[in-house]
Formats: C-alpha cells, structure tokens, sequence
C-alpha cells in the first residue's frame, strides 16, 4: 500500500511540474544573425567619405544623391553608401553592409573572386577593385571604380597599400555597423 501511494505522490509531482513549466523542455534558441544593426546609413556615409578623403587621398568624394535619399534610415538588415564627385556625376565608389541570417553561406565563387589571406576575417578581391569580407553573420561589400576617382586631379591608383588600407576599412566598418 505505502510503494502505490509513494508511485501516485510521484505521478501527481511530475504533472504538476510539468503544467507548471518546469519540464525539460529546452531553451528557446535565438537566431545569431536575427539582431538587425542600430546604425544608420549616415553612419556607413560619413565613415566612407571620411576613409576617401583621408586615406585614400579622394577629397572631392561626396554622398550621391542615391544614398542622400536615404541617409537617415537605419541599416536594420542592410545598409549603403554611394559616392560620386560631384552631384549627378558618376558613382565613384559604393559600399554594402547586410547581415546575411548565417555564419555559414558559400564562398563567393568563380574566376572573378581572388582569396586573400591574412586578415583575420574572410576577404576577396576582384580584378576590377571590388572587395568582400565576411564577419559573423555580416557582409561587407565596397567597389571602388578607380577610372573616376581623382586625387587631386589625378587618377586614383590603387597601391598595395591602399589595397590594404581598403580591405582593413571594409573589415572595420562591417564590425562597426552590425
């Protein structure tokens, strides 16, 4: 008689616990790429234009009007920048940063995406200087269009350095506005 009232105390005790939330159901899991960026396009915008003027030696690089129609939206789940020289001109430059919902998406692939190494995140390179890099769940995207972009009147060239001073902007930036 005492091990079938011990047996029915037992049963009583897990259905209680059971209803009341205590099982052993697991965690609600949140997805890592879910959280959307606070920033805004102007925050992408003015750390571009403040990488071509200072760094890359563009100082007539400008928010094109494209990226001025949005400039205050927030990036949520994407974001941009473009740049051009002067108003309606040609895009000399524009940058991309969009949260991709996965660590884990396929290489870019193809003649066009060159891999390069030692940067501490995923990045490529294409022949026409185009740059992406991967961080978490973030891509970052800039191209660059070399052929308009003027230092002082004279054409942007882009040297081993200015290369590398590019793919550690993108790296920054993409870190910066997810």
């Amino acid at each position: 008689m005492i091990g079938k009232q011990w047996g029915v105390r037992c049963l009583l005790a897990v259905a209680v616990l059971v209803l009341a939330g205590c099982g052993s159901s697991p965690a609600p899991r949140t997805d890592p790429g879910s959280t959307p960026s606070a920033h805004s396009n102007r925050d992408l915008c003015v750390r571009m234009t403040d990488f071509f003027h200072n760094t890359l030696g563009v100082p007539d690089a400008q928010v094109a009007e494209l990226s001025q129609g949005t400039i205050d939206a927030a990036i949520g789940m994407t974001g941009s920048c473009y740049l051009n020289l002067q108003r309606r001109a040609p895009y000399v430059a524009w940058l991309t940063v969009r949260n991709m919902r996965k660590p884990d998406h396929t290489d870019p692939t193809g003649d066009r995406y060159q891999r390069l190494d030692g940067f501490g995140e995923d990045v490529w390179r294409t022949p026409d200087d185009s740059y992406l890099t991967r961080v978490g769940t973030w891509e970052g995207m800039l191209a660059i269009d070399d052929k308009i972009a003027t230092t002082s009147s004279v054409p942007l060239r882009m040297t081993d350095q200015k290369v590398q001073d590019t793919i550690q902007f993108l790296i920054a930036i993409t870190r910066e506005m997810q």
